[in-house]
């Protein structure tokens, strides 16, 4: 299924997604693999919450979709 909302490329390990953040973490030694970090700035703009980690770029994608339809706090 083709994903309505667009992701777009702000830079070589940052994307931006439905007014969320992620970001492609460094891989290391423990972990084999790269892994994506969801963050969005709150409301007054000052400070940027930790949402979660995924370890594929897409999965990062429906972890939004998800937040986004379950509503919550950082769902606005």
């Amino acid at each position: 299924m083709k994903n309505k909302y667009p992701l777009i490329e702000a830079g070589k390990n940052l994307f931006l997604y439905r007014g969320f953040t992620i970001r492609k973490a460094p891989r290391n030694n423990i972990i084999k693999c790269a892994t994506y970090l969801i963050n969005k700035r709150d409301d007054s703009n000052s400070y940027d919450n930790y949402l979660g980690r995924d370890f594929a770029l897409a999965e990062a994608m429906r972890t939004v979709d998800h937040m986004l339809k379950a509503g919550g706090n950082h769902a606005r």
